[in-house]
């Protein structure tokens, strides 16, 4: 008889993300916040910002649509490590004969699992609150999706490294953004041409090429990150 061979890399990393989906879907905790919070955020904006003679309203709900991506990522990227923190779960995941990246990347296609969740309820609920004409819905969800991607490559290399730091969620936020802030303004100006009247096709596939060059460079250099931060020496 030989011995089982381990499994593959695609299935170390399918074998985290449905792990950490079947913790959730128990307690829906963490999923149940971050919708709750991205259509208050969405809903609060609208209300503030509609009647107002001057405002170019494309532009605005592409603004509205990246913040509440980034404060919805950032509340549940701390979460899911703080899980994993407090069941001691992620020590017997380092002991494993693992490898680091499967585990990033298990982690990271379960926090995108996420965010795509929270943004199918918020972003037609943005539309629709707005009364914007999407004209070309294929090229905005690529945007919404390169844009998410880029935001949780990211956050899921500090959100493991900060789980045991004092003040988590406020670190998190802080060594994020900044890191993060190409995606925002990528996003925020690939939408309103999306949104806009007329349609500005040109203009949108510039920022696309942003986030999808940001997303590849951070794909690459991330799980090294990951590893490296999550090293017991």
């Amino acid at each position: 008889m030989t011995a089982p061979r381990p499994p593959g890399f695609v299935r170390q990393v399918i074998t985290i993300a449905a792990k950490d989906l079947r913790v959730e879907w128990r307690s829906r905790e963490i999923l149940y916040t971050m919708v709750l919070f991205a259509v208050l955020l969405v809903v609060i904006f609208s209300f503030a910002i509609s009647g107002g003679t001057d405002v170019q309203e494309h532009e605005v709900a592409g603004g509205i649509l990246w913040v509440a991506v980034a404060f919805t990522g950032t509340l549940g990227l701390g979460r899911i490590f703080e899980r994993e923190r407090d069941g001691e779960t992620i020590d017997a995941l380092m002991l494993s004969p693992i490898p680091r990246g499967a585990l990033y990347f298990g982690k990271l296609l379960g926090t995108l699992a996420y965010l795509v969740i929270t943004e199918i309820v918020f972003v037609p609920l943005l539309v629709g609150l707005f009364r914007l004409r999407v004209e070309a819905p294929g090229l905005l969800v690529l945007v919404v999706l390169l844009g998410t991607l880029g935001y949780a490559v990211v956050g899921s290399v500090f959100a493991a490294a900060l789980m045991r730091v004092r003040g988590r969620a406020v670190m998190l936020a802080i060594l994020t953004y900044p890191i993060v802030t190409p995606v925002i303004v990528a996003g925020t100006k690939a939408t309103a041409a999306l949104l806009a009247k007329p349609l500005n096709i040109e203009g949108a596939m510039v920022w696309l090429q942003v986030l999808g060059a940001f997303d590849v460079v951070f794909l690459l250099v991330a799980p090294l990150l990951f590893g490296a931060l999550l090293s017991p020496d």
